[in-house]
């Protein structure tokens, strides 16, 4: 006796929820395998010939950027110095390796390498991801010196509170937005249990007979 539509539904459904824990808990686990490793050789990875010069190189442009956006807006005096920006009340917005976004650009690049999925969707997907990061970048840059403008004493608790996570949200809505548009062409499967398997089986059976 063949099974009713609602009844394959279901299956197919529970196929879908199966694929998408799976791909939840793999998501956590490169997040967190990922921030270990870092923390664990930041160091070392800062100090990198290449991953300087591209850090240097992004450094420029938003000590560049930055006080040709807001001296005119706010007609203030932002002055840059070597690897600072001296604002208005004496406080130094200095750039560092930390502000370069290379971090969370390794990390989209990892978890959309790894996370199963198309690899044509993947050639554009991942650079997606690094131009938002590094938009990301700009702004985050800005909107600090814009508020150490008025009040400096807040720079730690404002990149720590606000700035930080907001890279993680963008990730995390990314991978959302991936796993709704790749995730039914993944190539990570899971087998159904023996008895849904044969139902959805003697289904698939039953409507090949009904069109041949």
């Amino acid at each position: 006796m063949s099974t009713s539509l609602p009844d394959r539904k279901n299956d197919q459904k529970s196929t879908w929820n199966h694929r998408l824990f799976a791909e939840l808990w793999l998501f956590m686990f490169i997040m967190v395998a990922y921030q270990v490793l870092w923390e664990s050789k930041e160091e070392v990875i800062s100090n990198l010939p290449l991953l300087t010069g591209i850090s240097n190189f992004i450094g420029d442009i938003l000590l560049r950027v930055t006080p040709s956006i807001l001296n005119p807006v706010l007609h203030i005096g932002i002055v840059r110095e070597s690897n600072s920006l001296v604002l208005p009340g004496g406080f130094l917005m200095s750039y560092w390796f930390y502000f370069s976004g290379l971090k969370q650009i390794f990390l989209v690049s990892a978890v959309f390498l790894i996370l199963p999925g198309p690899w044509r969707v993947k050639l554009w997907y991942i650079p997606l991801n690094i131009l938002i990061i590094l938009a990301l970048v700009l702004i985050r840059f800005v909107l600090l010196t814009l508020h150490c403008t008025i009040y400096p004493e807040h720079f730690h608790l404002l990149q720590d509170i606000l700035f930080g996570p907001m890279f993680y949200l963008e990730i995390l809505i990314m991978w959302i937005i991936w796993i709704a548009y790749a995730a039914r062409r993944a190539t990570l499967y899971f087998r159904l249990p023996p008895g849904v398997q044969g139902k959805v089986e003697s289904d698939q059976g039953a409507s090949a007979s009904r069109n041949p």
